[in-house]
Order: structure tokens, then sequence, then C-alpha cells
């Protein structure tokens, strides 16, 4: 292994070490922070499959991401922003509890971004976590301008429910319809079975 990936797969390692829920008790706090830092710094600049590595390797930070991230969340950038939404998501720490209530509040936030496609990608963040109260974002989502968007929304709405009535990205927009028109009616009754 090259040696420039060794420290971060030994502070990787070291993450599980940490016995405490304070992360900034663990030996290597200020380290991967620094790390962290470098990562959150480039990921302003990069595109393409350069961008999805930097965004998989602060997912692969765990919760020590979480406030950095955060930062992200604000940024004026919309891009970062939905960006940060998406690594968000991808944590998933039963060991420290707090962080992920931090993690589920700055989704909610996200839901409220004045750009459709952060809004969007908090809801599918939320939606992969469990949440089935945003699925009607997402089922609205089918019929936005933004193939992106109605894709994204799709594949969600699939992998949470397990349902597919026969949406197509780029269909006929009358078949779409037919399709959004069945989701909403699915939602409905399954909302209604939850008392």
């Amino acid at each position: 292994m090259p040696a420039r990936f060794l420290a971060p797969v030994v502070l990787l390692l070291g993450l599980s070490a940490c016995a405490s829920n304070s992360l900034e008790s663990h030996p290597a706090y200020p380290e991967i922070q620094r790390q962290i830092s470098s990562i959150v710094a480039n990921v302003r600049y990069q595109t393409g499959t350069e961008l999805v590595t930097s965004l998989k390797r602060l997912v692969a930070y765990d919760v020590f991401v979480v406030e950095q991230v955060a930062d992200m969340a604000s940024d004026p950038n919309p891009r970062l922003r939905s960006n940060a939404m998406w690594v968000l998501a991808q944590i998933r720490d039963g060991e420290h509890p707090g962080q992920m209530e931090r993690i589920d509040d700055l989704l909610r936030e996200g839901l409220d971004d004045p750009d459709a496609t952060v809004a969007y990608e908090a809801a599918t963040g939320l939606a992969s976590r469990g949440e089935w109260d945003v699925l009607p974002r997402l089922i609205d989502g089918l019929n936005d301008a933004d193939a992106g968007v109605r894709y994204r929304c799709h594949q969600q709405l699939v992998a949470t429910t397990s349902r597919d009535f026969g949406y197509s990205i780029d269909g006929d927009p009358a078949v779409q319809q037919v399709a959004i028109a069945a989701w909403r009616d699915w939602y409905a009754a399954w909302s209604d079975s939850q008392g």
C-alpha cells in the first residue's frame, strides 16, 4: 500500500478504539480534524470521480466529520450544501447517539434550503435513515424539471419502500403522471394505516 494512504488507514482503524463517547478525547482527534479540513477544502474545487472519492473519504471518518460538514451545509454554494447533505446521510454510528441526532437535525434543516437540489438531497438522506414523513417531498420531486433530481427521488423512493409504480425518469409525461398519482395514493393509504 502506498505510504500516502497509510496514515488515513491507521487513523481510521483507530476511530473505533475511542472507548469514550467524547470525540475530542480520541488521541488522534487533532490529526483527524486536520485531515478532514484538508478534504473539505479540496471538495470546494473538485468534480467527477475526484469529488466522489473525497466525499467517500469524509464518510469514512464517521462522526468525526459532523461539525466540519455542518459548516459545509451552511455554505453559500448550493453544490457544497448538497454534498454535505449526502455525506451526513451516510453516517451511521450507534455509539454516538448525540451525533446521530445532530445529523438528523442538520438534514431536517436542509429540507428548508432555498435550493431544490439541496432540499431533495436532505429528503433522500432522511428517507434512507427510515424517516418516511419525507416521502411526499420525494414524490413531488418526480415532477422536477431536473432529470437528476427526478432520478435521485425515484431511486430513493424505490429503495426506501421496495415499491415501484412504473415511473420512468425520461418516460412519457402522461405515464409519469399516472405513476406519480399511484405513489401519492399509496403514501396516503400507508399514512392512514399508521393511525
